[in-house]
């Protein structure tokens, strides 16, 4: 019988609103049989719910969500299957938590001087002590009635170049590699059709050592999926895929959209098996 995975989900401990008890708990209404919670910056969901995943028959993939600069380009690499005790992930992710809170606090002070009354307790409180980042400084503006919705707090506010938007700190793509090869797991691009000159900045990443590319993903659409698949096989890489569940903090993502064949992720889980 095939499995089905979903590596590519979010919850309370970076930027998602679900548990990760609710996110396993929906990962078999669903038939998902893997998955990976890939916060960013974040190992916690793992930790927190990895006897419980085992108890519901889920296989849980040690995973999180890096941002790195490529070229000037915000890349997010999702990182699967290294030694989630590994000291160095662990000592490396805190620091770019506490740059994150420190960003956030940045970005509650630039609004304020801009007239937008939120709190960084506020803040504090939505991002639940996990990794704090724009979305959460986004529904505290949308509880204040300043927007109608996290996306259009990100047009009129949090985005690029807007007034309240500060610059976040990001990996170098090198780093992200030697972290995560270094403790034993893989790499692959996350959503990869968001990125300008996508297919170019595929090729390079690839080539200089990620090992995968997520193929099956809400925001790749057919063609840029058999693209980014023949682009990965021509290297021999792999592919993934996740519907980068974020709860309610979205509305487009839930779990169940994305169901990759478990055949499709075997080096994921080969390099999974070997570590544990």
């Amino acid at each position: 019988m095939t499995r089905y995975a979903d590596l590519h989900l979010h919850t309370y401990h970076s930027d998602g609103t679900r548990s990760p008890r609710e996110v396993v708990d929906l990962a078999r209404e669903h038939g998902l049989d893997i998955i990976a919670i890939s916060d960013h910056d974040n190992v916690a969901a793992y930790f927190e719910i990895k006897p419980y995943a085992d108890e519901r028959g889920v296989t849980l993939i040690p995973a999180t969500e890096l941002s790195c600069a490529y070229e000037g380009i915000d890349i997010h690499i999702l990182a699967y299957a290294f030694d989630a005790f590994d000291e160095r992930i662990d000592a490396t992710l805190r620091r770019f938590r506490e740059v994150r809170h420190s960003r956030g606090y940045a970005m509650v002070e630039r609004l304020n001087e801009l007239g937008y009354a939120i709190t960084a307790a506020r803040v504090d409180e939505l991002a639940g002590g996990g990794a704090m980042g724009r979305p959460h400084v986004a529904r505290a503006l949308v509880e204040r009635g300043y927007v109608a919705s996290v996306n259009e707090a990100f047009d009129k506010l949090l985005g690029p170049g807007k007034p309240g938007y500060v610059e976040k700190a990001r990996f170098q793509i090198d780093e992200a590699l030697a972290l995560i090869h270094g403790a034993h797991g893989v790499l692959s691009i996350a959503h990869p059709s968001h990125y300008p000159n996508k297919e170019r900045v595929v090729v390079e990443l690839l080539d200089a050592g990620i090992d995968g590319v997520e193929v099956h993903h809400p925001d790749v659409p057919n063609e840029d999926r058999e693209l980014f698949s023949n682009l990965a096989r021509f290297r021999g890489k792999f592919v993934t895929g996740g519907s980068d569940d974020h709860g309610a903090a979205k509305t487009i993502e839930t779990i169940g959209t994305i169901r990759v064949p478990e055949t499709l992720i075997e080096p994921v889980l080969r390099r999974m098996n070997a570590e544990g």
